[in-house]
């Protein structure tokens, strides 16, 4: 959740809204919906304080009303990007991804240089099976921020779905630059190089998400995949 501190009406003061936030983040999340209700009462129709109460219910994985609040926040303010945004988490939570797209791209239609969307749209687009779509908003996402690891390794996912074995590679490459710890990347990097025949790369790989994560499954039955072979 950011601080929009910049879209705040000038009724509500931005000590109020770093309040709001410092329960949020502090995880004193019944205390942020009570101190955000109370202030609702004082300034009725904020937009700002609606997509607060939603970002809180979704932390609490209540989707229903936290859909209900983002909603309230988009119809008060038509063009409020992270509302959409947060509209589209809710409904890829509860599976409802054709919405889920919708919302992402009325988010990235609004600010064309919100690389969140763009990667949440990427990410959708490759559940949805259509993964050229995903290339198109995934590259917008690294375009806009270059150092965003997770969109790296997300294009890369939707690469080797079209079998851009080498992209793929190179993809999952960047982002353990970017984030050396990035487990899932280590891994997917590790099952690209299988695959391209790089036995020795993939066992490094597959060590490496071991140091991270000793308990990690998947990277322990690769390793026995690669040793049986």
């Amino acid at each position: 959740m950011k601080n929009e501190n910049e879209n705040t009406p000038l009724s509500l003061t931005k000590e109020q809204v770093d309040a709001v936030l410092g329960l949020y983040s502090s995880d004193k999340i019944s205390e942020a919906i009570d101190m955000i209700k109370a202030l609702n009462e004082d300034y009725p129709n904020v937009p700002l304080l609606f997509n607060l109460l939603g970002a809180c219910y979704l932390k609490l994985r209540q989707f229903d009303p936290a859909a209900q609040f983002f909603e309230t926040a988009i119809s008060i303010k038509p063009d409020y990007a992270e509302a959409f945004l947060n509209h589209g988490v809710v409904m890829r939570e509860v599976g409802k991804l054709d919405h889920a797209a919708k919302s992402f791209k009325r988010a990235v239609e609004i600010l064309p240089s919100y690389f969140e969307a763009h990667n949440k749209l990427g990410v959708t687009f490759i559940d949805l099976n259509q993964y050229e779509d995903a290339i198109e908003h995934l590259e917008w996402a690294i375009a806009y921020k270059y150092d965003f690891a997770e969109a790296h390794n997300n294009l890369g996912v939707a690469n080797r779905k079209l079998s851009q074995i080498d992209n793929a590679a190179k993809n999952f490459k960047k982002a353990i630059d970017i984030n050396p710890s990035y487990t899932l990347a280590h891994l997917n990097l590790g099952i690209t190089l299988a695959d391209l025949g790089q036995k020795d790369g993939a066992v490094e790989c597959f060590e490496q998400v071991l140091s991270i994560e000793p308990d990690n499954s998947l990277a322990y039955e690769k390793l026995k995949e690669l040793s049986s072979d």
